[in-house]
């Protein structure tokens, strides 16, 4: 079958893989449509172990079983990935998908959608909070910015780097200010827009921009963190964690039954209340071009079509 390989030094390409056999407990799906994101690309540099052996990519996807029925599925069973004509998953990570909902969004709203939802749920968002959303660009962070708004946020700001595409966010009306982060002060532009100081922060770069938003933060402040993008370390004082929490938030290795609950929370969000999120699609021939692009922060869920 085709498929993209990541060999054993790192590597991404396109090779002929030998297609997955049937095996008890397990889905065989014929892969329409395979997302990457942040993770995949660290997986390949061997961030969570070493890479011994050549696989396939691709945490995630939209495909049909043998009897035509159209799902998503997560947790592809090693060596096999999503990003091939065919894959293998525990029937466990094989769910249904709302039949007016495009692949691509599906894939987009699933795993980033996740890392959104459930610490925005669990940061406890009131009626009229004022909410930061660091990284608010991308996937994750786009998403965020629409569920912060659906669970009543009073004052909803995007932060990131991009000027233009944090216009974009407004004009959307995903969010009631901008800070632009990387200019200059970034504790006094997450300040000057926070309308008192924020009551929620979903932070998915960490680094400098967390410690920046930590301060801009009110007591009582809930600060939810699930991205190291801006790097994997903060230097925040006693002074500024007095009367706040800060949490590191977890949610791809989260028990499946708690994995899907939020799965068809987002698909009903998106079917019932418009949550939608960029998307960037990408031919299985350009496969590695995606790839690139993922590491480019594409300010899009980045999806193969095969």
């Amino acid at each position: 079958m085709k498929a993209a390989i990541i060999t054993p030094d790192g590597r991404f390409t396109l090779a002929d893989y030998a297609a997955p056999a049937p095996r008890e407990g397990c889905a065989l799906i014929s892969v329409a449509g395979a997302g990457i994101g942040p993770t995949d690309l660290m997986r390949a540099k061997g961030f969570f172990g070493p890479v011994t052996d050549a696989y396939v990519p691709g945490g995630e996807g939209v495909g049909t079983l043998a009897d035509g029925a159209r799902v998503y599925f997560g947790h592809a069973m090693a060596p096999f990935g999503a990003i091939a004509q065919t894959t293998l998953v525990p029937e466990s990570e094989v769910w249904p998908v709302p039949a007016g909902l495009a692949d691509d969004q599906v894939i987009a709203l699933a795993i980033s959608g996740t890392g959104a939802l459930i610490p925005l749920e669990e940061a406890g968002i009131k009626p009229g909070d004022n909410v930061l959303i660091l990284g608010a660009t991308g996937p994750v962070g786009q998403i965020a910015l629409q569920i912060a708004r659906i669970m009543g946020a009073g004052h909803v700001v995007a932060a990131a780097r991009s000027a233009d595409r944090l216009a974009q966010m407004v004009a959307r009306g995903w969010a009631d200010a901008t800070a632009q982060l990387g200019t200059g002060d970034d504790e006094a532009a997450l300040k000057a827009v926070s309308n008192g100081g924020y009551d929620v922060v979903l932070d998915v770069v960490y680094g400098p921009p967390a410690e920046a938003a930590m301060r801009a933060t009110r007591p009582g402040a809930r600060m939810m963190s699930i991205g190291v993008q801006a790097g994997p370390t903060v230097a925040l004082s006693l002074r500024d964690l007095v009367f706040r929490s800060h949490i590191g938030v977890g949610t791809g290795q989260r028990p499946v039954a708690e994995r899907r609950a939020a799965f068809d929370r987002l698909m009903a969000m998106a079917t019932g209340k418009g949550l939608t999120v960029d998307t960037a699609l990408f031919a299985f021939d350009r496969a590695a071009d995606a790839w690139a692009a993922q590491g480019g922060s594409p300010h899009a869920k980045i999806v193969i079509t095969l």
